[in-house]
This record gives structure tokens, sequence and C-alpha cells, in this order.
């Protein structure tokens, strides 16, 4: 059995950035400035050369910790790890397509039935097993226009029982904001609903929107707001509100659209760098209606996890418990990590996580705190070591 590569680092880096990551190889000078970045960063880890700091705004605790958790640091380990093929997902293992002369590559995220148009055919789809040589292997899926999206842009792959979306490798920024709309239906494949008051963090004061009708509003009445090419803007001291972007359609998760008060519009939810200047008079209409029209909210960080100690594993689950975190330690909670997903039971399977390691899980979903505190979307497992300041606390 082959064991797979891991590289060492600490932080998270999501799927579908890694999905991403083989666009970096072509070196482009138009990477936008944090997700294509990400992105790279995958590459680097995979070639085992990068440590990186947390990227994505820290750990989250599942509800209900009612102050149980002491103060702490959670660094955690293997971010970024080849898997031998037989222990890929479909869409890891064929991740990019040609389509009409057009390059797509998969953004590793799923998409409803509902999102998903006619058919446009069958292709063969190229997948290489890193671990075996660069292994070359075929195999024929069938692509799918999706709904309110051009097929110049995305389109969606019936793969087993699921759709995932696959994005254009081309970069042909939009001349204008009307060209984006035109081949995006913006309005009804992005919601504006999550936003902070400048950089999503913590810190920040976060809001969600009531509704975002009037925002798409005065958006579409900056159509010819013209696409600006600098790569080197940055948001940095500008007052600005930073929305959170995910979208099925566009295989976009907690992506960010800015809008600043001096008139810029910056978005990164495509993958590359979109800046527009929209003016400060329609910057200023969204800004004051978002802020008019919103309830303060508590932060969301990017990914939910829990973390503790497994002190049990079997074939169907492994338990975690938080003990360690716990001022109190007999106030810890043991979770139920589900093992029905092979981007979970991959972890366990090769050894890479085992009972008396401190871990931490990442999930999506909720967790069921009826049914013995159970994560059924568990996703990725990191070794993780916790401090508390400087200090290492003992497992």
């Amino acid at each position: 059995m082959k064991k797979p590569r891991i590289a060492n680092a600490i932080g998270h880096i999501d799927d579908d950035l890694v999905a991403g990551a083989a666009e970096c190889k072509k070196n482009r000078n138009h990477w936008l400035k944090w997700g294509s970045i990400a992105a790279c960063f995958a590459v680097l880890l995979i070639a085992g050369t990068a440590i990186l700091p947390s990227l994505f705004g820290g750990n989250v605790t599942p509800n209900g910790t009612d102050g149980r958790y002491k103060d702490y640091n959670i660094h955690a380990s293997e971010s970024a790890i080849v898997w031998p093929w037989e222990y890929k997902t479909v869409y890891e293992k064929y991740a990019s397509v040609e389509i009409d002369g057009i390059e797509y590559y998969g953004k590793g995220r799923a998409v409803s039935e509902a999102l998903v148009s006619e058919s446009i055919g069958n292709y063969t789809f190229v997948g290489y097993d890193e671990i075996n040589d660069g292994k070359k292997y075929t195999a024929e899926f069938e692509v799918y226009k999706l709904q309110n999206i051009a097929q110049s842009q995305f389109v969606a792959v019936k793969m087993e029982d699921s759709y995932y979306v696959f994005k254009s490798s081309e970069y042909s920024p939009p001349s204008t904001l009307g060209e984006l709309m035109e081949t995006v239906n913006l309005s009804k494949v992005v919601e504006l609903s999550r936003f902070s008051e400048k950089e999503d963090n913590p810190n920040s004061n976060h809001f969600v929107l009531n509704n975002d009708d009037y925002i798409w509003e005065v958006l579409t009445d900056c159509k010819s707001a013209v696409f600006v090419e600098d790569e080197s803007w940055m948001v940095g001291d500008r007052d600005y509100l930073s929305f959170t972007i995910t979208s099925d359609s566009l295989g976009a998760y907690k992506a960010a659209l800015y809008v600043t008060e001096d008139g810029y519009l910056w978005t990164n939810a495509f993958d590359w760098q979109y800046l527009f200047n929209i003016g400060e008079e329609a910057a200023g209409k969204i800004i004051k209606y978002a802020k008019e029209k919103s309830i303060e909210t508590e932060y969301e960080a990017y990914r939910n996890s829990v973390a503790g100690t497994i002190v049990e594993i079997t074939e169907e689950y492994i338990l975690v418990d938080d003990s360690i975190l716990c001022k109190n330690p007999a106030d810890g909670i043991t979770y139920k990590v589900l093992l029905n997903d092979l981007r979970i039971s991959r972890y366990v399977d090769y050894g890479i996580v085992k009972v008396g390691d401190t871990v931490q899980i990442s999930y999506e979903g909720e967790i069921d705190e009826t049914n013995d505190n159970t994560i059924t979307s568990a996703i990725s497992a990191s070794k993780a070591t916790i401090s508390n300041g400087d200090v290492l606390i003992p497992e």
C-alpha cells in the first residue's frame, strides 16, 4: 500500500483552492491577492517547501461551549496531502477537461441539480497519479450548462451521483461590469448577505443584510463601470464593506466582495482579481443601504472545526474528546465523527491520525447534539498542537 505524501504546514487550504492550484504553474501576472495566492501555496505545500500561518480566520468552536473553554491556540498541521489514486475523490482524480478549445479546471465543489441546465455532451477527462510516476488516467463524463452562467465561463460535470463546477482557466477579464453581468447573472447566483466593516476578522463588526435587491439595482445602473487592470491595487486603509460570497454555481466558498467608499468594487469570486470603478455615488448608496438594512451578528470563521484528543477509532467513526480545551476537564464533550466520507476516512485508513493524537476536525453542516454530538460531514483531520499562550498544553 503506497503511503500518501504529507506536507506539514500551519493552517488549512480549502479543497476548491487546492483543486485550482495547477493554474499557478502558468505563472500569470493577474492572480488575485487572496484566493489564488492560497491556491499557489497549495502547490508549494504539495512540494513540501512552505510553512504558512493560518490564513482563514482562526479556529471555530461549536455552539454551546458556554464558557467551558480556557484561552488557547491551536496549530494544525498536514494541510495538503497527495493521496494515492485509489484514495482520491472522483473530482480530485479528474480535475481538467478541454471543451470546444477551452480548458476547464474543477473547483472541487458540488452544485445542486436544480442549478444545472441542458447537456453539452460527453467529454474525456484526464487525471494523473502523482505518487505512481504521474501515471495517466482518462474517464468520460457528461458535461452540462449552468443556469444563469455562460458556457464559456463555467460548466457542471456529472461525476458519479453529483454535479461539480468546472471553470474556464483562461484569463479574459470583462472590460466593464456590464460585460461580466452578461456572462454571469450575478443577482441570481450571488447572495449578498453577511458582511463586515473592513476586514472580515473576529475584531470587526459583522452584519447580516435583510435583502440585497437594492444593491443589485444600484450595480445594474453601473454596467458601464470599467474594469481596472491594476495589479498593485489593494484595499489598504480604505473604508469599505466586505461581503462574504458563497455561490454553488460559481464553485466559490466564502470568497470576498469589497465595496469601498472611494468607489471601487473588488471581488475574488472568479479566482482572479476583478476590480471595477463604480464611482463614489454608487458605492455610497450601497454602503448606506447595507448599514441601514442589516442587523449585527457574530463573527463566522472560514471553516467549522472541533479539536481534542482521539479516544476511540472504529470502522464507522472516531471519538474526539475536547476535555483538553476545558477549564474543568469534567466539562469535556466527546464528538462522534462519522467516517462516512472518503475525505475523512482516508486519514484513519492511512494512520495519519490515531488514538491518543490531538487533532482538529474540519466539518460542514451542523453537529447533531441530540445524537451523541455526531458530526456527519467531516472533511479533514489534522494533527494539532494546543498551547496556552506560548506554553504547550500537555496531552
